[in-house]
């Protein structure tokens, strides 16, 4: 079996991929690993510089935008590695990140996912790199920027986990989708990404599914990765920021068996939703 399958989903960040694409070159050197691209419907010539210059990875082009879960499946059916890597374009690695956490990876056979510390492009540690199960309070926190305003707190920025620095390692709830090492093993062919998302929030489902089959998300704060965080979508515009809210109503319609704590979350996100959108 194959080492490792690198799962990259693009959407016109030509210029993002393929720099991406030639820091993973660097670091997987020497080892067995396979690389897919699945591009949702791109316009901005990203597939014809991919084959030019990477001739050797596999392109998928959809002529439609399928959203991040369901294209990120379609290269996960046809991965053939032993780890699945999901990673985001506007994501740079160093040469040495993919030898260290398969390192990491095999040491721990409890492992179902795993993170590493994120950092922005100015060096700003971003605190998604870890975090907790969504919460009623958290969430209400998180929508509401409560969290953003006191992000060492641990009773209002429970939403990332607080308690462990971003430099340790350790067991924690929620990984992120932008470099996430999932053991092919877990996934097997129904605990995927849910597709009832089409951007945002995939990665926080997935990560409680990946709980509930009984391993365990390890997060590595002594390996570091620069997200170029939104480079690749609009996050001012309605449709991202309709989509951003409505993933956590979806996570509590999937999750959640308090009715009541539905019904708040909804009605939260549908307000937010108006304000955010109306401003």
């Amino acid at each position: 079996m194959r080492q490792l399958t690198v799962v990259i989903v693009t959407y016109n960040a030509k210029q993002y991929l393929l720099k991406c694409l030639e820091y993973l070159g660097k670091a997987s050197e020497g080892m067995d690993v396979e690389v897919i691209v699945v591009d949702n419907a791109s316009a901005d010539g990203s597939e014809e510089a991919v084959r030019d210059t990477y001739p050797n990875v596999e392109y998928i082009y959809s002529t439609e935008n399928l959203g991040f879960a369901k294209a990120n499946n379609i290269a996960i059916r046809k991965a053939s590695g032993k780890y699945v890597l999901l990673l985001n374009p506007d994501v740079f690695i160093s040469e040495d990140t993919l030898r260290r956490v398969l390192e990491f990876a095999e040491s721990k056979p409890d492992m179902g996912a795993l993170g590493v510390r994120m950092i922005n492009g100015d060096g700003v540690f971003l605190p998604e790199s870890k975090r907790n199960k969504p919460t009623l309070w958290n969430t209400f926190c998180k929508i509401t920027g409560l969290a953003s305003l006191m992000p060492e707190s641990r009773l209002f920025a429970s939403y990332y986990n607080v308690t462990l620095s971003e430099n340790e390692t350790g067991y924690t709830s929620v990984l992120a989708g932008a470099f996430m090492l999932l053991n092919r093993a877990v996934l097997g062919d129904t605990t995927l990404l849910c597709e009832d998302y089409f951007m945002y929030g995939e990665d926080i489902d997935l990560s409680v599914s990946v709980l509930d089959a009984g391993y365990r998300n390890y997060y590595c704060g002594d390996v570091t990765v620069v997200h170029l965080k939104g480079k690749c979508t609009d996050k001012a515009s309605p449709k991202i920021i309709e989509a951003f809210y409505k993933s956590m109503d979806i996570y509590y319609r999937r999750h959640s068996k308090n009715p009541i704590a539905r019904a708040i979350v909804r009605f939260i996100t549908k307000a937010t939703i108006r304000v955010k959108a109306g401003a």
